[in-house]
C-alpha cells in the first residue's frame, strides 16, 4: 500500500531527513515537522493517514500531538519513536491507540516503512469492516430491529475487545459474543500462546452445560483444524468452560456442523475460533458474516494484547540479566504482602550481595578481564538463582552486585534453608571467564513477613538488607536472618 499522506515529527534533522527519504522511496507522500507547533499546523492543513512521532519534542510531548491527530482524524495510525527510558510512556501511548513503537536508535531504517505498511493495512481492514457493517444495514423491514441490535452489539464488542489487554480476556469475550450474536449451539477459542499463558489454553461455552464427552469432542475438532505446521498434544491443553446459563440441562449430543476462523494478525498465528451445532443445517449467511467480524476483531485484539505484554515485560526486566528490575520487584512484593495479610500467610525476602573479597571475585574479574566478563558473571549468577528457586518465587536485580528474592508462603525455617542453599550453591558454582575459573561468594540477608505484624514493604526489605550488612561484617559467604525484634541468626 502506498500513496498515503504521512506526517513525520522529530526534532533531530538527520533522523527526519533519513526517515523522509525512506518513506518517499516506499511511495508515501511525506510531510515533516521538527516541533509540536509545526506538527499541529500540518495536521490542520492536510488530511493525514499515519504519523511517526518522536515522544520528546522541544515544545511539547509527543503524546499531545498524538491526541490532537486522533482528535482530527480518528482513523489515523500512529507509530511512536521512543528511547529505552520512555518504555513506560510507550505503554501509555499504546493504551491511547498507538499502533506500535520503535526504539531509538533505529538500526534498520527500512523497518519504518514496513511498520507503516502494516499499520495502514489495519486501517484498510477497519474500512472493510465498516463496509461490511454498512451492508448489514441493508435489511428488510421485518429484520430491521434485529439488525440494529446486532450493530449496537458489534460496537459494544469492539470496545470490549479494545479494552482487553490479556489474551484470556479476549478469548472469553469472543466466546460469549459468538453465542449471543449467532445461531450456534456451542462456541470455543483455542489459544496457542499469549501474555500470561504458560500452556495452550481453550475456552468454550454452550447454551446448556457441556458434558465431558461434548467438551472433548469440541476440543478434538479445534485441534484437528489447526494448520499442519502446528503440532499440539490435546492432553497438554488446559480447557475452561464458561457458565452461560443456570439451566440444569446437560448437552451430550454429538457435534455435526462446525465453522472455524483462524486468529492471526501481524503475521503471527495465535489460535482459532469455532462455532458448533448439533444439526447438519448450515450456518446462516448472517451468522457467518458476524463470525467473520468476531474473528477479525479478535485477531487484532490478540495482537494488541501480545504487544502490550511484550512492552510491559521489557519495562519490568533488568536490561543486563533478564531478571525483574528493582521497581517491578517492589510492585510484586507490595501485592504479595497484601495477599499474605488477607490469607494469613508468611513470606520471605532474601537479599544476596556478591562479596568483594573472593579469590577471583567480581571486582577482580572486571579489573582483569574487563566489564564484559563481569557482566557475564552477573548473568551467570542471575541464571543460577532462577534455576534453583520455585516457580512461584521472584528473582530480581536489586542493584549493581545485589539480587533479591521474594518467596511467597515461606516461614522462618524455610527462608533460612533457602538462603543457605543459595549461598552454598553460588560458592560451589564455577564461572568460566577468559579461560579461567572464578568462584564467587555472597553475603545473604533474610527477613520474614508475618501477617498482623504491622510490617510494610520497606520494613521487610530493610531487615533483609541489614542481614546482608551483618553477614559481610562477619566475613561474608554466610547467611544472617533478621527478625522483627532485630535478633540475628
Amino acid at each position: 500500500m502506498a500513496g498515503e499522506r504521512i506526517l513525520i515529527v522529530d526534532d533531530e534533522a538527520d533522523i527526519l531527513d533519513v526517515l523522509e527519504r525512506a518513506c518517499r522511496s516506499a511511495g508515501y507522500q511525506v510531510l515533516t515537522a521538527q516541533d509540536g507547533a509545526s506538527a499541529r499546523r500540518v495536521l490542520e492543513q492536510e488530511a493525514i493517514q499515519a504519523c511517526v512521532l518522536d515522544l520528546r519534542l522541544p515544545d511539547t510531548h509527543g503524546l499531545e500531538i498524538m491526541r490532537y491527530a486522533k482528535q482530527l482524524y480518528p482513523d489515523c495510525e500512529v507509530i511512536i519513536l521512543t528511547a529505552y527510558g520512555d518504555l513506560k510512556t510507550s505503554i501509555e501511548a499504546l493504551r491511547l491507540g498507538a499502533y506500535d513503537y520503535l526504539q531509538k536508535p533505529l538500526d534498520e531504517l527500512q523497518l519504518v516503512p514496513v511498520v507503516l505498511s502494516r499499520a495502514l493495512e489495519r486501517q484498510a481492514l477497519a474500512r472493510r469492516n465498516a463496509q461490511l457493517l454498512q451492508k448489514l444495514q441493508a435489511v428488510n423491514e421485518e429484520l430491521e430491529l434485529r439488525r440494529r441490535q446486532q450493530l449496537q452489539y458489534i460496537s459494544y464488542l469492539g470496545h470490549a475487545l479494545a479494552g482487553a489487554l490479556n489474551s484470556r480476556d479476549v478469548a472469553q469475550v469472543l466466546v460469549q459474543a459468538a453465542l449471543e450474536s449467532t445461531n450456534c449451539e456451542g462456541a470455543g477459542v483455542l489459544l496457542l500462546h499469549g501474555n500470561g499463558l504458560e500452556q495452550p489454553w481453550a475456552v468454550m461455552a454452550a447454551r446448556k452445560n457441556l458434558s465431558l464427552k461434548a467438551r472433548e469432542a469440541l476440543v478434538q475438532a479445534m485441534v484437528a483444524h489447526l494448520p499442519q505446521r502446528v503440532s499440539l498434544d490435546p492432553a497438554a491443553l488446559h480447557v475452561q468452560e464458561l457458565s452461560i446459563s443456570d439451566a440444569p440441562e446437560v448437552d451430550d449430543e454429538p457435534w455435526r456442523r462446525f465453522e472455524f476462523g483462524l486468529l492471526a494478525a501481524r503475521e503471527e498465528f495465535d489460535g482459532l475460533a469455532v462455532l458448533a451445532n448439533h444439526s447438519d443445517q448450515p450456518f446462516t449467511e448472517e451468522a457467518l458474516r458476524l463470525f467473520e467480524i468476531l474473528v477479525t476483531q479478535g485477531s487484532v485484539a490478540l495482537a494488541n494484547a501480545r504487544l502490550f505484554a511484550r512492552t510491559s515485560e521489557l519495562a519490568a526486566r533488568d536490561g543486563l540479566t533478564g531478571v525483574y528490575n528493582h521497581r517491578h520487584f517492589f510492585e510484586l512484593l507490595e501485592a504479595e504482602i497484601s495477599r499474605s495479610e488477607r490469607h494469613g500467610l508468611e513470606l520471605a525476602v532474601v537479599m544476596l550481595d556478591i562479596d568483594s573479597g573472593c579469590t577471583i571475585g567480581l571486582k577482580a574479574i572486571n579489573d582483569t578481564y574487563g566489564h564484559q566478563a563481569g557482566d557475564f558473571a552477573l548473568c551467570t549468577v542471575a541464571r543460577c538463582l532462577q534455576e534453583n528457586v520455585r516457580r512461584a518465587d521472584v528473582v530480581a536485580r536489586y542493584g549493581g552486585d545485589e539480587f533479591i528474592i521474594l518467596a511467597p508462603q515461606t516461614g522462618r525455617e524455610e527462608a533460612l534453608a533457602l538462603a543457605n542453599r543459595l549461598c552454598r550453591l553460588l560458592r560451589e558454582t564455577p564461572i568460566h571467564v577468559a579461560g579461567h575459573e572464578a568462584r564467587l561468594t555472597v553475603s545473604v540477608g533474610a527477613a520474614v513477613f508475618r501477617p498482623g505484624s504491622g510490617d510494610d514493604v520497606n520494613a521487610v526489605v530493610n531487615r533483609a538488607d541489614r542481614g546482608v550488612y551483618l553477614a559481610k561484617e562477619r566475613g561474608g559467604d554466610q547467611v544472617c536472618l533478621v527478625d522483627l525484634a532485630e535478633t540475628e541468626q
